[in-house]
């Protein structure tokens, strides 16, 4: 609800594109994940929605600090880079405490990579 807030100040109405997004990735990371258990147990999707939305907090950070700085300049893209990989390591380092997968740690690091870049595109332009 925040990171919707603060995309309404900055005038960008993208409530049904984030709501879709984020169920569309949660749905995602549970069906790659499961596949990624086979035998080792499952993650089930509470779990999986609740990570995804925790580690979104540096994303509504991001959203308000875009309130402050110009759009589409430099420094917005270093720090968009800076919060996406902050995302990505929280959330990383959640699933695979959660679930041992220390093996397949890239994996999963690249998949919430890719949704979080995705929120940040959201923030950005």
């Amino acid at each position: 609800m925040a990171f919707r807030l603060f995309q309404l100040l900055a005038g960008k109405i993208h409530f049904g594109i984030i709501l879709g997004w984020l169920t569309v990735a949660a749905l995602f990371l549970y069906f790659v994940f499961n596949m990624l258990a086979s035998y080792h147990g499952t993650l089930d999707l509470h779990s999986c929605v609740s990570f995804l939305g925790y580690c979104m907090l540096p994303m509504v950070i991001l959203s308000v600090l875009s309130l402050f700085l110009p759009p589409a300049s430099f420094t917005i893209f270093v720090i968009t880079a800076i919060f996406v990989i902050w995302s990505t390591q929280v959330c990383t380092k959640l699933l695979v405490e959660v679930s041992h997968w220390d093996e397949h740690c890239g994996l999963i690091a690249y998949a919430c990579f890719l949704i979080y870049s995705l929120c940040s595109l959201l923030i950005i332009f």
